[in-house]
């Protein structure tokens, strides 16, 4: 619920950095009182950058490959599949409950289809192509995952599909530490489980994955949009590498 108000809230002001029309209308639709959630300013900003860099990475990525499979996991209420919309066969996956959830309040899409399973098991990626170059996101997911989870889930995105990029954030691991502080994570009642140091690290946990690219929401163009509390924060932590790491998205390829 989190990141779906942070895209509203963008959506609502003069002028959006992402203008999720699909999110403002989702958070009038759904019976929440979002204020619960505690989220900071910040927190909001950090979700619409990440989630607008990641738009742009999917964007270039299929303009190159026309004919790939898009995996989504953990998708939430995400409207990504929307918001881009492109011609491609698009899977989002996530807990049923979720997906339950969202093939309620979504339209059907010729190519979109959604599975109702934990990202975690395995069976479920039989129903994915794997003759195909892949595109493979996982945005605010593998944080939450234990190391063995979210290792093991990238190297079954590695092993089952031919080629393509994996995009997603990570934390450091001092953020890790740190969360149980969070007021946003115990109203939520979720938690951080894996924390990226380096992100060459992951090369080598996952044989065949190469680092393309890696983006810190503070050093974002788009911040320039964003009010000036937000701006001034991201100012201060843009030059100490431990805080404008706190948060990245990285980019890779197989």
């Amino acid at each position: 619920m989190g990141t779906l108000h942070a895209k509203a809230v963008d959506a609502c002001t003069a002028d959006p950095v992402l203008g999720d029309a699909i999110a403002l209308d989702l958070s009038k639709r759904i019976d929440y009182d979002f204020r619960r959630l505690k989220m900071k300013p910040a927190d909001r900003m950090a979700v619409v950058l990440r989630t607008n860099r990641l738009d742009a990475w999917v964007r270039r990525f299929l303009a190159g490959h026309p004919d790939a499979v898009v995996l989504h996991l953990g998708c939430g209420l995400d409207a990504r599949a929307f918001r881009i919309d492109a011609p491609v066969e698009w899977f989002d996956v996530d807990h049923p409950d979720v997906i339950e959830l969202r093939d309620r309040l979504f339209p059907s899409r010729d190519g979109y289809r959604t599975i109702a399973a934990s990202v975690t098991e395995t069976g479920w990626l039989e129903q994915i192509p794997a003759d195909r170059t892949t595109l493979v996101i996982a945005e605010g997911l593998l944080m939450y995952l234990g190391q063995l989870d979210a290792v093991g889930l990238l190297r079954r995105m590695t092993d089952r599909f031919p080629d393509g990029e994996m995009m997603f954030d990570a934390v450091r691991p001092w953020v890790l530490r740190l969360s149980r502080y969070s007021g946003f994570l115990r109203v939520t009642g979720a938690s951080f489980g894996w924390a990226v140091g380096d992100p060459h690290d992951v090369e080598r946990q996952v044989p065949g994955l190469r680092l393309v690219a890696e983006h810190s929401p503070v050093t974002d163009p788009e911040l320039v949009r964003m009010p000036a509390a937000e701006r001034l924060s991201a100012r201060a932590m843009a030059p100490i590498a431990p805080l404008r790491n706190a948060i990245r998205l990285l980019r890779y390829r197989f």
